[in-house]
C-alpha cells in the first residue's frame, strides 16, 4: 500500500536554497505591492515540474535580479529573511542553511559587512520563534564577483560561528576556473568554516573534481553530472563528499530532460551522501517536501529510503550538536509512526 507518512512531518534539512531566488511568494508580492511595482513571478504549475523552464540558465539568472531590485532598505531584507525560515519552519525544516549573497544588496543598503550582519540578526529572531536552527552560507558568484572575492571571505571568517556556517561558490559557467578562489577557500576553511561549491550542474564530473581539489569542498551543490564518471562517483563515497542536489531545479533549467531521468537514484544507490533541495523554489514553483515528493512517486523511493536521503543531513558540518540529536530521533520517530 502507498505509504501515508507526511513528507512534510519528515525532518529535514534544507541547505541548497539561494536566499533571493527562496522568499516565500506572497512576501515578494507584498513588497512589491507597497513599492507600487508588478514584478512578473513564474505560477507554479504541473504534478512536480514547477513553472515551465528557461530556454537557458542565463535567462534564468536575468530573470533572479527582479526581487532584490524590490528591496529598498535593510528592514526589507530583514522582513523577507524573517518570512523565508517561517516558511521552512513550515516544510519540516529543522536545520535551514541558505546561500547568501551580500553582494546583491551591498554597496546600495551599505556595506559588505552591514548586509551580512542583518541578514544573521533575521535569521537568529526568526529561528527562535519557529524553533529552526538557521545558519548561512556566504557565497561568491564565479560568474561576476572576483573583484569582491576576498572581501565576501572576509565577512565570512568574521562571522564565523556567530551565524555564519559555511563558505562557498555559486555560479552557471562551468568549468570556472575556480583557482581564482582557492586562497579565499582556503582562509574560510582555516576559521573552520566547510566549503560548499557549485559544479556538476552545466559542467560535466571534471567539474566537480574541481571543486574538491582545489577548493577542498567537501559538499557539492548540484553535482548531478558526477553520474558520469563511475570511478569517480566511487571517490565521492570514499571522500565522504554530499551532493546537495535539487531535482525540480534541473529540469527546468533543463540539467536534465524529465525527472524520471534524474541521476539521484543512481547516485544515492552507489552510497553517495545525497540531500534534496528546491534551489530557488520562488522561481521553480517547488518547496523542499515537493522534492521528497518526486523521490517517493516518481523515483519509487521507500519511506525508509526517503529517511536515509533526509538522514544525509546530519552529515552538515554547520549544525549544532542539539539540532543533530533532535533531528535523529525525529527521523527515527517519523520511521516509526504508522
Amino acid at each position: 500500500m502507498p505509504s501515508t507518512r507526511s513528507l512534510t512531518a519528515l525532518p529535514k534539512v534544507h541547505v541548497h536554497a539561494h536566499l533571493d531566488g527562496s522568499y516565500p511568494r506572497e512576501a515578494v508580492l507584498a513588497l512589491a505591492r507597497r513599492r507600487g511595482v508588478e514584478v512578473d513571478l513564474p505560477q507554479r504549475s504541473g504534478a512536480f515540474g514547477g513553472p515551465d523552464g528557461w530556454h537557458d540558465v542565463w535567462e534564468f539568472f536575468a530573470a533572479y535580479g527582479r526581487v532584490p531590485a524590490l528591496v529598498e532598505d535593510l528592514d526589507d531584507l530583514a522582513e523577507l529573511c524573517r518570512a523565508l525560515v517561517a516558511q521552512e519552519a513550515a516544510q519540516g525544516v529543522v536545520y535551514l542553511e541558505p546561500a547568501v549573497e551580500p553582494q546583491l544588496y551591498a554597496p546600495r543598503l551599505g556595506s559588505l559587512r552591514d548586509v551580512t550582519r542583518v541578514v544573521l540578526e533575521a535569521f537568529a529572531d526568526a529561528a527562535t520563534r519557529h524553533g529552526v536552527e538557521v545558519g548561512a552560507l556566504v557565497t561568491v558568484n564565479t560568474d561576476q564577483d572576483e573583484a569582491v572575492a576576498g572581501e565576501l571571505a572576509a565577512v565570512a571568517v568574521e562571522f564565523a560561528g556567530a551565524g555564519v556556517t559555511a563558505f562557498g561558490t555559486a555560479g552557471f559557467e562551468e568549468p570556472s576556473d575556480l583557482q581564482r578562489f582557492a586562497p579565499h577557500a582556503a582562509r574560510a576553511r582555516a576559521a573552520g568554516l566547510p566549503v560548499v561549491a557549485h559544479a556538476g550542474q552545466t559542467g560535466g564530473w571534471e567539474c566537480v573534481a574541481e571543486a574538491v581539489d582545489v577548493l577542498g569542498a567537501t559538499r557539492i551543490s548540484h553535482g548531478v553530472r558526477s553520474v558520469e564518471n563511475p570511478e569517480f562517483v566511487q571517490r565521492l563515497v570514499e571522500a565522504g563528499v554530499v551532493l546537495d542536489v535539487a531535482p525540480v531545479s534541473n529540469v527546468a533549467l533543463g540539467i536534465v530532460p524529465d525527472l524520471a531521468a534524474h541521476p539521484a537514484p543512481v547516485l544515492h544507490r552507489a552510497g553517495v551522501g545525497v540531500t534534496l533541495n528546491a534551489d530557488d523554489q520562488l522561481w521553480f514553483g517547488r518547496g523542499v517536501s515537493d522534492q521528497y515528493a518526486v523521490a517517493r512517486d516518481v523515483w519509487g523511493f521507500s519511506d525508509a529510503d526517503l529517511a536515509a536521503v533526509a538522514g544525509h543531513g546530519l552529515r552538515i558540518e554547520g549544525m549544532s550538536a542539539r539540532t543533530r540529536q533532535v533531528f535523529g530521533s525525529g527521523l527515527a520517530a517519523w520511521l516509526e509512526d504508522d
